[in-house]
């Protein structure tokens, strides 16, 4: 008797319907091109390190089979790549190194360590749509591609995405991501004062000063809702000016804070440095140097977005961190009434045998 009463127990546990979180859906890359999946993906090869990062974080970093050069520990030395183990395909600029990527990727499957159904995501450099038109000629079915942003929103969408490709769910690092946006839309929201804060990208490259115009700078500037005194939307490009431009900009707007890209922070400068090349030491001006993973396609990002919030809102106090949800002890209660079902099957069963004894 007791036999059977664990028997059904084990039976009705076995037979519970499997969870909602294993189920298909389907992603839509920066493209437009949308990909359907039956769960999360297997193995992923990538091209940035904002990407790897994104996988990483979301607590899949062993799904990562392949990156580029600029994506492995070796270079990066981020902590979250440290347990990183994926083949090495090199420089993904130009198109170049393509013929590289594409037999590296194919030996891979013959090999086993990749499928041609295994999930290829490409960001940053527009010849990756021709990559992703070579990759396909060799039948990888999942190339997805991101390469632009105009709003932020679309740039947490892309991490969500690409989180959810890796694990078939929305993770911590995503619901985090989105919690700081929305405390940064609630903070401009609140500014008392009449006037939108002003502000000024200033991108450094080749050792030249710019003004950062398009790109995730700018969509972040936006979602703090900032007079961006640099945009120029008559102007397609990326960056534009010099040195000169900047303190030209800033001559009748003394009142902007300039943001400063990490690339010039890179080799040990300071923003004395800054002030000193840009300035000749003239300090009347508020600049920031920005964090390494501000300006980039990773829940990072938002870090970022909460430090401009600050720097350009000081007279409304800093969001502080969301509580952690207290949860208690998750279970299905489906699962609690089986328990219970079948611990009265064993109690009928102990009573039937003790009473066969007497």
């Amino acid at each position: 008797m007791l036999a059977i009463a664990f028997a059904i127990l084990a039976a009705c546990i076995v037979t519970l319907p499997a969870s909602d979180a294993g189920g298909g859906f389907e992603i839509t890359d920066g493209t437009g091109k949308t990909f359907a999946y039956d769960g999360a993906a297997e193995r992923i090869a990538l091209n940035g390190s904002a990407v790897a990062l994104t996988v990483a974080q979301a607590g899949a970093v062993e799904k990562i089979a392949a990156v580029d050069k600029y994506s492995t520990y070796e270079y990066t030395k981020y902590a979250d790549l440290k347990n990183l183990d994926a083949a090495d395909l090199g420089s993904f600029y130009g198109s170049t190194n393509h013929d590289y990527i594409v037999t590296t990727l194919v030996k891979m499957v013959e090999e086993g360590k990749f499928a041609k159904d295994d999930t290829v995501i490409l960001t940053s450099y527009t010849s990756n749509k021709d990559l992703r038109d070579k990759l396909e000629s060799h039948g990888f079915s999942k190339v997805l591609v991101w390469n632009t942003i105009d709003d932020y929103s679309q740039l947490v969408k892309m991490v969500e995405d690409v989180s959810k490709i890796a694990t078939g769910g929305i993770p911590a690092s995503v619901e985090k991501m989105k919690e700081k946006v929305a405390a940064v839309e609630k903070k401009a929201a609140e500014h008392s004062g009449s006037d939108r804060p002003k502000a000024l990208y200033v991108w450094y490259y080749n050792k030249e000063f710019q003004i950062g115009n398009l790109g995730i700078m700018k969509s972040m500037l936006d979602v703090c809702k900032a007079d961006n005194i640099g945009y120029d939307p008559s102007n397609p490009e990326y960056r534009y000016g010099d040195a000169a431009t900047v303190v030209k900009l800033l001559e009748n707007n003394k009142d902007a804070v300039v943001f400063v890209s990490n690339s010039y922070f890179s080799s040990g400068r300071s923003l004395d440095n800054f002030y000193e090349e840009v300035f000749k030491g003239d300090r009347s001006v508020k600049a920031v140097a920005m964090g390494l993973q501000w300006n980039n396609w990773c829940p990072e990002s938002a870090d970022g977005l909460t430090a401009i919030a600050d720097a350009l809102y000081p007279d409304v106090p800093p969001q502080p961190e969301p509580e952690p949800e207290k949860k208690g002890f998750d279970i299905d209660m489906r699962i609690v009434g089986i328990i219970i079902v079948g611990l009265l099957f064993i109690a009928a069963g102990v009573a039937l045998m003790f009473r066969g004894k007497h």
